[in-house]
C-alpha cells in the first residue's frame, strides 16, 4: 500500500480536530524516501521512451524514400527532390546540355565582365553529382542529416565539387581582369610649392584581384547554375582619406589666393603668397587626426615685431628755439606717440596666415598718446642759462654719407624740450633712422657668424656719434642716465674733457637706445649744431643746485691691438678703390664712478662700466663694378 493508501486507512476516530497528528520522525522519513524513489523511477522510463521514440524516427526514415532524393536538395541548379536515380540523370544531363554556351558574368561591384562556359571548358560530373544527391539525408544519424530532412536548412546544395574546368583559361582571364581592376594604394598627398600655389594628390584604395578566391567564386557559380560570380578583390585602404584634407584644402586656398596687406597707422605692409609658403607647414592626416597647416610662430613674431617697430613710437615734445628777440616760441608742433596692439594683431595674422578667414586686408589696432603739454607761458619753463655742453669732430672724413646722417640728426633733435621728471629717449625723439627716413647708409660695426665685428654697411651710419655728444653733457649735468649702451671698441675722437669712455651706442632695430630723466628743477632745452666739422650739443634751463663730482676712470685689462693691415673686399665699392674705415686701438675694461651731491646731502651714485676690443686697421677694397663714389663712414 502506497503513502496515500496508509493515509485513507487512518482511524478517523483517533483524530482530534484541534490538534494535529505527531508522527514519529522516522516514519515520517521513510515515506519522503519512498516519493523520491517513485519520482526517478517514472523519469528514467520517460528518457527511455524519448529515446526509442527518437531512434523510431530515424530508423523509419530510413527505411523510407530509399531509392528518392530528399526534397530541398539541389545539384547544378536543378531541384532533384523527389527523383529516383534515372530521373535524376535526366534532369542533370538536360540541364548540361542546355548550359553549353551559357554566359556567365564576372562581377566587381557594378562592373561585370562576360565569359561563357564552353570558354572555360566547363565539365560536369553527372554521376559524382548524384551520388552526393542521394547520399544527402540518407546516411548517418547526425543533427545535420535530421535539419535537412526535417527542411530545417531550407534547400541543400550538392555537387558544388563536381564541376572542372580548362585552369589555364581561367586563369588567363582572371589576369585580363587583373590589368582592369587592380590598383596600386596612394596616400593623399598636399603640397604647397615655392612660388605660393598648392597641388594636391587624390587618396586612391589599393585594389588586387585574388586569382585563388575568385577561382572558387567561380567554380561555385557554375556549380550552382547561377549566371554570376562575384571577383574577390582584397583592398588596401590609403592611410588618410580625402576628407581627413579637406580642411587644410580650404585653408591654403584662401592663405595663398592674394597677397595679404597688413596696415597700421596709415602704412602698409604687403607679404605674398610664395612669401608666406615658405613659412607655411603641412601637418599630415593621421589616424583620426585631420591634415593640419601651421605657420613658423617665429617668423609670425618678427612680422609683427617688425611692423610693431616701424609703428610704434614715443610721444615728441615740441621744439622750442629763441626768437630774434631772445624770446622763446614754438617752432615745431609735439608729435602724437602711437602703440599697436601687438597682441591683438598678432591673432589676426596668425588667423589669416591660417586661412581661418577669408580677409586679405589686416587693419592693425594702433592707438595714440599725446605729446608733453608745454605751457603757454614759455617763460614758465625756466629755459635761461647754459647748463653743459660737449662736443665730437665729424668733418675731417672723406665720408659725406656720415656728415648728412648727423647733420640730418641735429635738425631732427635740435631744440627738444625735456620738461622735469620726463623720461628722454634718443631712438624716440630721432625717429626712424631708414632711408625712407632721410638717412643715407655708411658704414658701421657688426659681428659675424663667428663672432668676429667687421665693418658693413649700415643705415644711419654715424648715428651713434650724435647718441654720444648728447650723452656727455647729460652725464656731466648730473643728470639721471636711464640706459646707455657702449660700442665694441673705444673711438679715441669720442674722448670727452680728456676721458676715455664716455660714448653711447643706440640700434633702433633691437632697441638699444640711449634714455635719462630730467630730474633738475627746470625744463632742459637741447640745442644740436653740426657747422661742417664738429657737432656739438648744449643744454639749456635752470642749473641744478647739486655737484657733480667725477672720479679719474679706472682701466683694467688692456689687450693690445694688432698692426696688421686688413685689406677687406667691399662690393660696394668700384673694383680696386680702397677706403680706409679702421684703425688700430687697444682695448680695455674702463670703470667710471660720478657722483651727485645734492642740496639735501643726499649723493647719488652711478657706475659706468664697458669692455672695449682692441680695434684693428682695416682698409676696404672695392670689388664692385660702376658704383657710385664710397658710401661709408667710421662709427
Amino acid at each position: 500500500m502506497d503513502w496515500f493508501s496508509n493515509l485513507m486507512s487512518l482511524d478517523a476516530s483517533n483524530i482530534e480536530t484541534t490538534q494535529p497528528i505527531e508522527q514519529p520522525a522516522p516514519a515520517r522519513q521513510r515515506r519522503q524516501n519512498s516519493q523520491f524513489r517513485r519520482f526517478a523511477l517514472y523519469s528514467q522510463l520517460a528518457a527511455i521512451a524519448i529515446v526509442v521514440l527518437i531512434v523510431g524516427v530515424f530508423a523509419a526514415f530510413q527505411l523510407a524514400e530509399r531509392g528518392e532524393v530528399r526534397s530541398g536538395v539541389t545539384a547544378f541548379g536543378v531541384d532533384l527532390g523527389g527523383m529516383n536515380r534515372d530521373e535524376a540523370r535526366r534532369a542533370l544531363d538536360t540541364a548540361r546540355d542546355q548550359r553549353n554556351g551559357q554566359e556567365i558574368w564576372l562581377m566587381d561591384g557594378t562592373r561585370g565582365w562576360e565569359v561563357t562556359e564552353s570558354d572555360l571548358g566547363l565539365a560536369m560530373d553527372i554521376e559524382g553529382a548524384m551520388d552526393d544527391a542521394f547520399a544527402a539525408g540518407h546516411d548517418g544519424f547526425s543533427p545535420g542529416r535530421l535539419a535537412l530532412v526535417w527542411h530545417f536548412n531550407g534547400q541543400t546544395e550538392v555537387g558544388v565539387g563536381r564541376v572542372r574546368v580548362d585552369g589555364s583559361v581561367l586563369a588567363t582571364r582572371l589576369a585580363q581582369l587583373t590589368t582592369e581592376i587592380n590598383q596600386e594604394k596612394i596616400d593623399p598627398e598636399l603640397m604647397v610649392h615655392a612660388d605660393g600655389t598648392h597641388t594636391y594628390r587624390n587618396a586612391q584604395i589599393g585594389r588586387a584581384v585574388n586569382v585563388n578566391a575568385t577561382s572558387t567564386n567561380v567554380l561555385r557559380s557554375l556549380a550552382t547554375g547561377s549566371s554570376a560570380a562575384a571577383i574577390a578583390v582584397d583592398e588596401t585602404p590609403p592611410v588618410a582619406t580625402d576628407v581627413a584634407y579637406e580642411h587644410a584644402r580650404q585653408q591654403l586656398d584662401r592663405v595663398l589666393d592674394a597677397p595679404i596687406t597688413m596696415v597700421a597707422a596709415d602704412r602698409e605692409w604687403t607679404l605674398t603668397p610664395d612669401q608666406i609658403a615658405y613659412w607655411l607647414e603641412l601637418i599630415p592626416a593621421n589616424g583620426d587626426q585631420p591634415a593640419e597647416v601651421k605657420i613658423d610662430q617665429g617668423w609670425v613674431d618678427a612680422v609683427i615685431y617688425e611692423i610693431g617697430w616701424a609703428t610704434d613710437r614715443s610721444p615728441k615734445t615740441p621744439r622750442v628755439w629763441w626768437d630774434v628777440g631772445g624770446a622763446l616760441y614754438v617752432m615745431q608742433d609735439g608729435v602724437n606717440g602711437q602703440q599697436m596692439d601687438s597682441q591683438a594683431s598678432l591673432s589676426m595674422v596668425m588667423d589669416t596666415f591660417l586661412g581661418l578667414n577669408d580677409t586679405n586686408r589686416l587693419e592693425f589696432p594702433v592707438a595714440t598718446s599725446p605729446p608733453p603739454e608745454l605751457p603757454a607761458d614759455l617763460n614758465e619753463l625756466g629755459i635761461r642759462s647754459l647748463i653743459a655742453e660737449s662736443s665730437t669732430p665729424y668733418g675731417g672724413g672723406n665720408v659725406p654719407e656720415k656728415k648728412h646722417n648727423i647733420e640730418l640728426a641735429a635738425r631732427l633733435l635740435n631744440g627738444t624740450v625735456v620738461l622735469p621728471g620726463q623720461v628722454f629717449s634718443f631712438n624716440a625723439e630721432i625717429g626712424a633712422m631708414t632711408t625712407d627716413a632721410g638717412f643715407q647708409v655708411a658704414y658701421g660695426i657688426a659681428a659675424d657668424a663667428n663672432g668676429d665685428l667687421r665693418t658693413v654697411p649700415a643705415e644711419a651710419g654715424g648715428i651713434c656719434q650724435v647718441a654720444t655728444t648728447v650723452f656727455q653733457p647729460v652725464f656731466w649735468a648730473g643728470y639721471q642716465i636711464e640706459a646707455r649702451g657702449t660700442h665694441s671698441y673705444w673711438i679715441p675722437s669720442y674722448a670727452s674733457r680728456g676721458m676715455v669712455g664716455l660714448d653711447a651706442a643706440v640700434e633702433n632695430t633691437v632697441g638699444l637706445d640711449f634714455r635719462w630723466t630730467n630730474n633738475g628743477p627746470s625744463a632742459v632745452m637741447i640745442e644740436a649744431a653740426a657747422d661742417g666739422d664738429n657737432f656739438t650739443v648744449r643744454l639749456y634751463g635752470t642749473q641744478p643746485d647739486w655737484t657733480v663730482d667725477v672720479s679719474p676712470p679706472e682701466i683694467t685689462n688692456v689687450v693690445a691691438a694688432s698692426q696688421e693691415e686688413i685689406m677687406q673686399d667691399d662690393s660696394t665699392l668700384q673694383a680696386g678703390q680702397t677706403l680706409r674705415v679702421e684703425r688700430a686701438q687697444d682695448g680695455f675694461d674702463i670703470e667710471i664712478v660720478r657722483k651727485v651731491h645734492e642740496s639735501d646731502g643726499e649723493v647719488r651714485e652711478l657706475v659706468l662700466s664697458a669692455e672695449y676690443g682692441p680695434s684693428r686697421n682695416v682698409t676696404l677694397v672695392g670689388t664692385g663694378e660702376d658704383v657710385a663714389e664710397p658710401q661709408a663712414s667710421t662709427p
